[in-house]
């Protein structure tokens, strides 16, 4: 087996003569300009890439993007992507052109080629996923963006017990807490940004991976409204750092982190090959990437400033929205929020009240509301085309909050949102056989998030990354 790293989450295998390409990101930017790969890859690992198989693991154009898919892609290579409620990602690529699709059951194998398969596995609310590749005696866990713990991750354990290589993020791409206005009123709790890397490190160590390989993580911020964030990253020689002291506090060294830069590779014949870059030079490479890309930046800059407010399509949006979502979940759950949408003719206030539902145009913002600011550019985007499942990840929106306790009304519109675009609402949609059938395959995960809440209820057992993660010295 062979595996090279392509991106930030674009990643090659190849073993008996087949190639699988996971995720490619690998031209340009995604999310509205906001997010560029970090280091860019070479063109020469993208000038002769050849695919049998792709697989996407979900929906989030980091990992599903458009752009690269069409450009690199033959229109007949077989696409691989996990088997969810919903339909969007297969309708997605018939769009793009790709028709021959495959959707794999949640703990279900793909065989690639002869002693080459692929097991998917789900996790989370949305439709996220985890692949498993095994071939040759090694065996790839591309865990990616899914942070599965317990009795879901025990299934993979059970199903791979020798993991050679942990293939994991390391870096929250959610907008919380650094798109809060003023968030350094926020608790404590709400801003420790270590615990991603924590998250990757005590999941390496508890999965027992001779290789644990920082991932999914490597991008940065160049659109104005976003560049600010790139000093929130945190880098994979972060990441090396924390295992390091972490193995050493519990006495584990069965495991090694290795930094693996766009154009790394490893294979049975030949080991690691490393390509190098200092990621300790972040800031002048961004400063590089800022002057070759320029002229596309200012191009969506002078793109977005004749974009202006559309509220036609805002009330079509938050009506059926509203519509599908029961009165009674949305009384308990969501309170009345304002979207602030700016263009380059002034400002607009539009104000959506879930309990009667109505959606109000205002002069101001009220007293109390949670304000969710916005470019009417991508807000235009996220109600034509149901995209606000990858708004929060872009960045680009700033959350004003009246005190730090409102936190939660903002993170529960972001949740209500993704759910409604996963077709959680109505609720009769979760009936459907399809859905059904989706949902049983992945009883693990309510029977662990039960667990833990009784638990916690009864003060058994804080909830807490190490208590997610138990690690056993070698």
């Amino acid at each position: 087996m062979k595996f090279t790293i392509l991106s930030h989450a674009g990643l090659l295998v190849e073993h008996s003569g087949a190639r699988i390409v996971c995720d490619p990101w690998l031209l340009g930017s995604c999310y509205w300009r906001s997010w560029w790969n970090f280091p860019e890859p070479d063109p020469a690992l993208t000038a002769e890439l050849r695919a049998d198989f792709i697989y996407l693991t979900h929906l989030h154009w980091d990992h599903f993007h458009g752009p690269s898919l069409r450009r690199l892609f033959s229109p007949k290579t077989r696409v691989l992507v996990p088997k969810v409620p919903t339909r969007r990602m297969v309708e997605d690529l018939h769009y793009l052109g790709f028709k021959d699709v495959v959707e794999i059951p949640h703990g279900n194998s793909f065989e690639l080629a002869p002693d080459f398969r692929l097991r998917s596995y789900q996790f989370g609310l949305g439709v996220d996923s985890a692949a498993v590749l095994a071939g040759g005696g090694v065996t790839l866990f591309n865990c990616n963006d899914a942070k599965l713990f317990g009795m879901p991750l025990r299934q993979i354990l059970r199903d791979f017990p020798r993991i050679d290589f942990l293939l994991r993020s390391h870096s929250s791409a959610g907008p919380i807490p650094y798109c809060v206005e003023n968030y350094e009123r926020l608790p404590r709790e709400t801003l420790v940004q270590g615990d991603s890397a924590d998250q990757f490190v005590r999941c390496a160590l508890h999965v027992g991976a001779r290789y644990a390989i920082p991932f999914a993580s490597n991008h940065c911020f160049l659109h104005r409204e976003t560049i600010g964030f790139n000093g929130t990253a945190t880098t994979p020689e972060d990441v090396r750092t924390r295992y390091r002291e972490v193995a050493a506090s519990v006495g584990s060294s069965q495991t090694e982190c290795v930094v693996m830069p766009p154009g790394s590779s490893w294979s049975d014949r030949d080991g690691f090959r490393i390509q190098s870059f200092d990621f300790a030079a972040r800031s002048g490479y961004i400063d590089s990437m800022l002057a070759r890309h320029g002229d596309k930046l200012a191009a969506t800059y002078a793109e977005e400033d004749r974009a202006g407010p559309d509220l036609d399509s805002f009330l079509v949006y938050f009506e059926r929205m509203m519509a599908a979502i029961p009165r009674f979940i949305r009384r308990r759950f969501l309170a009345p929020i304002t979207f602030e949408v700016r263009a380059a003719a002034g400002r607009r206030f539009w104000r959506i009240d879930p309990a009667v539902p109505s959606v109000a145009q205002l002069p101001a913002p009220l007293a109390g509301d949670v304000v969710f600011e916005v470019h009417a550019a991508v807000l235009r985007d996220c109600t034509r085309n149901r995209m606000f499942s990858v708004w929060s990840a872009s960045k680009r929106l700033k959350i004003k909050l009246p005190a730090p306790q409102a936190l939660a009304v903002a993170t529960r519109w972001l949740t209500f949102l993704d759910l409604y675009e996963l077709e959680t609402f109505p609720l009769s949609s979760n009936l459907a056989p399809r859905s059904l059938a989706v949902r049983l395959r992945r009883w693990r995960e309510p029977v662990e998030l039960a667990t833990l809440m009784l638990r916690r209820a009864l003060g058994r057992r804080p909830l807490t990354i190490a208590s997610l993660y138990p690690i056993r010295a070698a």
